[in-house]
């Protein structure tokens, strides 16, 4: 049993109201901070209520979209037979013209600015023994310098060299391509001759470079064996040329090994060519990529 209270130790009645105040404040106060400091969604304190708000920070609030990805390349076409224009087929982009089985150029295509290379090499090299190019063979004017101080020092080496073809029109073309199926027949004429409108010589800035006092280039084993073909192979790109159709890259570059045949992109591009030890085509081709709109 719990002893009776003792009333000595009673408190007196304004002692009990006062205890009471107190204590009424004591709960109120502590309602009152638990109120306040109830965690609201998201783990944040409660704070006192604001206006909604405006429908600019609503949208400031969102995230931003993501950009949008940027088109992905497309891998180098496979070497098929077809006659999709060709990729920067203007004029003015002749160094970036990407010229293949697939890709073609328009019949009408054709240089305003075509210069005689007989005349453009005899003054580069004036002093050459035997003919540099015979008449009618044409580069366009871009490309022209830079043949001429190729044969020059070429020539300063004591290599001896000649174009055997330059600028041909679609018209020509359709006489060279029609030429080779009759001689080694259809399948192997679309590995080693471009059909009209498919060949880089329309573009007016490629070679068909020989020995000077050799036969056509085509007719040996490999040109670039020889002094002349090695001395070109090593130092056509410090001119602005490149070897379109290397050995051992049919599948890249579509055509059979072509020693011979040299084009003019400028010095800079010839330079990434020859430092990505690529075909031209698939630098072009890389290019075109880089150039094409989303």
């Amino acid at each position: 049993m719990s002893p009776a209270p003792d009333p000595a130790h009673e408190p007196a009645p304004a002692a009990r109201s006062r205890r009471l105040l107190v204590t009424t404040l004591l709960a109120a106060l502590a309602a009152w901070l638990a109120l306040a400091l109830w965690p609201r969604a998201g783990g944040e304190a409660a704070g006192p209520a604001g206006p909604p708000p405006s429908e600019e920070q609503a949208a400031a609030a969102e995230p931003a979209a993501a950009p949008a990805p940027e088109p992905a390349a497309r891998p180098l076409p496979a070497c098929v037979y077809g006659d999709e224009p060709a990729p920067r087929a203007a004029l003015d982009d002749w160094a970036y013209t990407l010229l293949d089985t697939r890709f073609r150029l328009g019949a009408d295509y054709a240089p305003t600015d075509l210069v005689s290379l007989p005349e453009a090499l005899a003054a580069a090299v004036p002093d050459a023994d035997g003919a540099l190019a015979a008449a009618g063979h044409e580069l366009r004017s871009v490309a022209v310098p830079a043949l001429q101080a190729l044969f020059a020092d070429a020539e300063a080496a004591g290599v001896r060299l000649a174009v055997q073809s330059a600028y041909r029109s679609y018209a020509y073309q359709e006489r060279t391509f029609a030429y080779w199926v009759e001689v080694d027949g259809y399948d192997v004429a679309l590995r080693t001759s471009a059909r009209p409108g498919h060949s880089e010589h329309q573009l007016g800035t490629a070679v068909d470079l020989r020995s000077r006092f050799g036969p056509p280039a085509w007719d040996l084993d490999d040109w670039a064996a020889t002094p002349e073909g090695a001395w070109v192979a090593a130092n056509a790109w410090r001119y602005g040329f490149v070897m379109s159709y290397p050995r051992g890259a049919e599948h890249e570059s579509c055509y059979a090994y072509e020693p011979w045949h040299y084009r003019y992109v400028g010095r800079e591009l010839a330079a990434a060519v020859q430092g990505a030890n690529e075909t031209p085509r698939a630098v072009l081709w890389r290019l075109a990529e880089e150039h094409r709109e989303p």
